[in-house]
């Protein structure tokens, strides 16, 4: 795979990019569209976000930034700055996804809460919260600044620790799955003692949804530790 990567033209590297980024966004779009087709949930919220073309076109750009953070991935890893490995066994990979897992929560955490200062709210987070409901394309309507951002903070993990290939493939698989699931109108779970015991746990539709309602808490992205730490969790309407 990585040998497949290094002879590739910077063109081709973007075209690759691009297309991994429309699979993203087109399993995104399609595993909300079963949920909604599927669940027999009750709804979170009553109505859901309005479609408009200027969402649509922002989702778009956005697919270009993360692009973009793909391509500079490449180039810090073509030149050695980033080192990915290919031989480590099952379990450290494991233990490395978890790793990856944990590590983002915590700096996404931080950068979410950086992005709800006043001076940057209304710059650059704010345009995400106008969406106090959410939609299929809730998880893509970022300023690109904030998008970039969030890969720039997946590259800093990577310049600190030479992850394995698979690892870094199942994280962003996990990536998509949990930001498709915080912007569902739906959870994805039954009533059950198991949803009631991992809701204290991860991240799921209720909570973010009420983050898109009340923007001054839930901060988190897969775990409640941090919002619990620092105070900023919140399950009553």
């Amino acid at each position: 795979m990585l040998q497949t990567l290094s002879h590739l033209s910077w063109f081709q590297l973007l075209l690759l990019s691009l297309a991994i980024n429309i699979v993203l966004f087109a399993s995104s779009v399609g595993l909300y569209a079963l949920v909604k087709m599927f669940s027999t949930q009750e709804l979170i919220q009553e109505q859901e976000q309005k479609f408009s073309k200027g969402d649509l076109q922002l989702a778009i750009l956005v697919l270009v930034c993360h692009s973009a953070v793909f391509l500079l991935g490449e180039y810090l890893w073509e030149r050695g700055f980033i080192i990915v490995s290919e031989k480590e066994s099952v379990f450290t990979i494991l233990l490395q996804i978890g790793v990856l897992v944990g590590g983002m929560d915590f700096l996404m955490y931080v950068f979410h809460r950086i992005a709800h200062l006043p001076g940057l709210y209304g710059l650059v987070h704010g345009k995400h919260h106008e969406h106090s409901s959410v939609n299929f394309l809730s998880l893509f309507v970022l300023h690109p600044v904030e998008a970039i951002g969030f890969g720039m903070l997946f590259i800093v993990l990577l310049l600190i620790y030479p992850f394995n290939v698979w690892a870094i493939t199942a994280y962003l698989a996990i990536n998509l799955i949990w930001g498709t699931i915080g912007h569902l109108n739906q959870e994805v779970l039954k009533e059950t003692r198991f949803k009631q015991w991992i809701s204290t746990v991860l991240c799921l539709s209720v909570f973010h949804n009420r983050h898109h309602q009340y923007p001054d808490c839930n901060y988190g992205f897969y775990t409640l530790l941090w919002d619990k730490i620092f105070k900023t969790y919140r399950t009553e309407s």
